[in-house]
């Protein structure tokens, strides 16, 4: 992707044109762009990170690199500065001559800019161990050019670089159906792509292709990987040569006789969402890492997977499966289906269909299926084809005919999502491989139990839970990897329930003891199953609570600050209740979150119900300065003031409730969340006081945690990316809950990001995306709705 950045001095771009760059050290991003032989360039290496080599010569150029967060090189020509639509340059053409090694996610493209309407193209040619454009691109077509097969998409970049500084913009993408290159190979790649031809293919599938061109380039991109290319040749206009489609990739199957087998430990790999379906990691067999599909609004929708032409050929017989399994009904359909294109129309066939117990893995597969003579084109694809509801996928494999289903599945396994994990082998504490001694070997298994509970419902063994709280996180990860360091002499003994029964006759007495867990049971895995996109209805009562409007002291600005305080429908001064914190957004007061985003009515039905624990809110305004009395517009100044808020809730406003009203005490009692900026500030502080909060959540999480920059401004970050966990302070709480909507303009991926950056960091939490959700109630009252139903638990 194209960035605009700092560009060093003109010393550094003189020394770059004549020769191999060497490391860069700054942390700044290193950009150069400049021109040689009538030919176009740029070089960009963002935060100057890694190493990185770059020689351009007349419509030539070698680059390498290694250890970068995101480079790219390109070559071609520029026609901003004439502000003419495509179609005025006539038939562009660019042929190339490519040696390409892609090692990891990178790829080789012909790309550019459009201005009124701003788009950013791509037509990739090959890439490495990523197929853009990924879920995020929504399939518009396909065609065929210069003998190649392309699939058409579009995806939206939110408030992220551009040729017009940092903006909201569309992506247009050309795809190969099959990459011209493999991953860890050096791949001689020679080819023609008609460029005026893919953009006429894209207005024709509804993209707007009426901006002025601004470029047209050969471009190499890496993305956290490693690679080189040595462009022996880029030209424009139709090739002297006629054109040879790249020699055929052979494509063997392993000694097991699988062309591809995917156990999702390590993420979807090629797999990714058909339709609208929603499509992450979740629970797989046997309490590994599986996949998860959701929101899925038309029952052809699911995952898919683009089929290798070279691998799989018309005419031919292979055996292909999954397993699969759903928790919604007692019985359900779930259906293998291949798609593919033959004489001018698209077909379906079933591959395998299974009918689908409750909550039970369940085997589909064939191992015997024929792809049709003449198919194009092949997609497999796992849907629903009567209901709309959630599954799962796990083991998914394609072999030769007779190959063996990746997974055996036991009879008698079934998983039920909903639930925590549950231990279910016991062994020496700390020894998950059962050798016998407690190692760094037993690290591995550890990460390994931990990523499937986390992922939703996975089981871990007894002997996995080294904390002693009942359950399996990275809390218990850390213990065992201070134990083998030599700073813990010993673990904590798990918990234990035990029934003893005492018989005197003629009384026979049954007692039942259960050890508590020193920190609380942990729902995010409940969660991740159990977060629905919208408030149900009938949940949302009249408000009977009452509210009452406080003044306090801030201790930090030495200033009185107001509060909210919502009473439960019931609340009696005879009764203590725990505390819910709801914070506002940018701008905003104590009032903002009283009335419209569904706290009241939330509060006065699910407490009704008997669906969530009675507790008190709290809504106070954040804005806590020492100089300034109310904010002075959306800038850094402002939202340091309301970083500050911290030091008010752990100091002065949590002292006040607990002084002036009945409520229970301790951090099991408390609870933070917030919309927009105030679930930003409810993040950090969840972050920054464990010891004060035993639920966290966020809805719409303004971005400045972690550095980043939006339509206003660019923010230092309160913590870096790494830094972004809980600190040491206290046991993780037992919700932690973030809400995104994937038409969110003013935060944009934010939310995403934020998630994407705990799950780096090995934080246990639950991210819930609302489909088609703005910056509103849209996504907050769904996230109140889970938050209010886990939180005191």
């Amino acid at each position: 992707m194209a960035k605009i950045k700092k560009t060093l001095c003109a010393a550094v771009t003189v020394f770059m044109a004549a020769a191999s760059i060497p490391t860069i050290t700054n942390a700044a991003d290193y950009q150069d762009k400049g021109s040689i032989g009538g030919f176009d360039w740029e070089v960009w290496n963002q935060n100057s990170q890694g190493n990185f080599s770059w020689k351009p010569s007349a419509g030539s150029f070698t680059c390498s690199w290694s250890g970068i967060e995101n480079f790219l090189a390109r070559m071609g020509k520029n026609y901003d500065s004439q502000k003419k639509n495509y179609k005025a340059f006539g038939d562009i053409v660019l042929n190339y001559d490519v040696e390409y090694t892609p090692k990891g996610n990178s790829y080789m493209c012909i790309y550019g800019w459009t201005r009124k309407p701003l788009v950013e193209y791509y037509i990739v040619e090959g890439w490495g161990d990523w197929r853009p454009p990924g879920n995020e691109g929504q399939k518009k077509g396909s065609c065929t050019l210069d003998n190649k097969t392309y699939d058409i998409y579009m995806s939206t970049r939110y408030n992220k670089p551009s040729i017009e500084g940092d903006t909201t913009f569309n992506q247009y993408w050309s795809v190969r159906t099959t990459s011209g290159s493999r991953n860890n190979t050096t791949n001689n790649m020679k080819g023609t792509v008609s460029v005026s031809k893919h953009f006429d293919e894209w207005s024709k599938a509804g993209l707007d292709m009426s901006g002025t061109l601004t470029e047209v380039s050969l471009n190499i991109e890496g993305y956290r990987s490693n690679g080189s290319a040595n462009v022996k040749s880029i030209s424009f206009g139709a090739s002297d040569e006629p054109y040879e489609p790249d020699t055929p990739v052979v494509v063997e199957p392993d000694a097991n006789g699988y062309y591809f087998k995917n156990d999702f430990e390590d993420g979807l790999g090629d797999w990714g969402s058909r339709g609208g379906a929603t499509v992450k990691s979740g629970t797989g067999y046997n309490g590994s890492k599986g996949v998860f599909v959701s929101g899925r609004t038309e029952k052809w929708n699911g995952v898919e997977l683009a089929l290798d032409s070279n691998a799989f050929k018309s005419g031919s017989t292979y055996s292909f499966g999954a397993a699969v399994m759903q928790d919604s009904k007692d019985s359900a359909s779930l259906k293998l289906t291949l798609q593919y294109d033959l004489s001018g129309k698209t077909n379906y066939d079933e591959v395998a269909m299974k009918s689908v117990e409750k909550g039970k893995w369940t085997d589909l597969s064939n191992s015997a299926f024929t792809i049709p003579e003449g198919a194009e084109n092949l997609t497999l694809y796992v849907e629903a084809p009567d209901d709309l509801i959630d599954f799962y996928i796990d083991g998914a494999y394609g072999g030769i005919k007779g190959t063996k289903p990746l997974i055996s599945i036991d009879s008698s396994s079934t998983t039920d999502p909903s639930e925590p994990s549950q231990p279910d082998k016991k062994g020496i504490q700390g020894d998950l491989n059962n050798d016998g001694k407690v190692d760094v070997f037993d690290v591995i298994e550890m990460r390994k139990a931990v990523l499937g509970v986390m992922s939703g419902g996975g089981k871990a063994p007894a002997n996995a839970d080294v904390n002693g709280d009942g359950g399996v996180s990275v809390a218990d990860l850390l213990l065992l990897k201070k134990f083998i360091l030599g700073e813990n002499v010993k673990f904590t003994e798990p918990v234990v329930t035990t029934t003893t029964t005492t018989t005197t006759k003629p009384v026979q007495t049954t007692t039942t003891t259960t050890s508590k867990p020193v920190s609380g049971q942990n729902y995010n895995a409940a969660i991740r199953n159990d977060m629905p996109t919208s408030v149900p209805g009938g949940v949302e009562k009249s408000s009977q609570c009452k509210v009452e409007n406080k003044t306090y002291m801030c201790k930090y600005t030495g200033k009185t600050k107001k509060c909210n305080v919502i009473l439960p429908p019931n609340y009696s001064s005879s009764k203590k209740y725990p505390v819910m914190y709801v914070l506002h957004g940018i701008m905003g007061s104590e009032n903002d979150m009283v009335n419209g985003m569904g706290v009241q009515e939330l509060m006065t039905g699910l407490m009704s119900s008997g669906k969530a624990e009675e507790f008190i809110v709290v809504t106070p305004n954040m804005f806590t300065s020492k100089t300034m009395n109310s904010p002075s517009g959306i800038n850094q100044q402002t939202c340091a003031e309301y970083d500050n808020f911290l030091y008010d809730i752990s100091d002065s406003l949590i002292p006040f409730i607990e002084e002036n009203y009945s409520v229970k005490t301790g951090r099991e009692n408390r609870a933070i969340t917030g919309f927009s900026m105030g679930g930003r500030e409810a993040i950090y502080c969840g972050l920054m006081r464990p010891d004060l909060f035993g639920y966290v959540g966020g809805a719409c999480p303004a971005p400045g945690i972690t550095p980043g920059s939006d339509m206003f401004m660019q923010h230092p970050g309160c913590m870096k990316e790494s830094e972004m966990k809980f600190r040491d302070v206290g046991p993780e709480p037992s919700v932690f809950m973030i809400t995104g909507g994937t038409n969110d303009t003013v935060v944009g991926t934010f939310p995403k990001q934020y998630s994407d950056i705990l799950t780096r960091n090995g934080v246990d939490h639950a991210y819930q995306s609302i489909p088609g959700g703005g910056h509103g109630a849209e996504c907050v009252k769904p996230h109140l709705y889970t938050f209010m139903r886990y939180a005191f638990k």
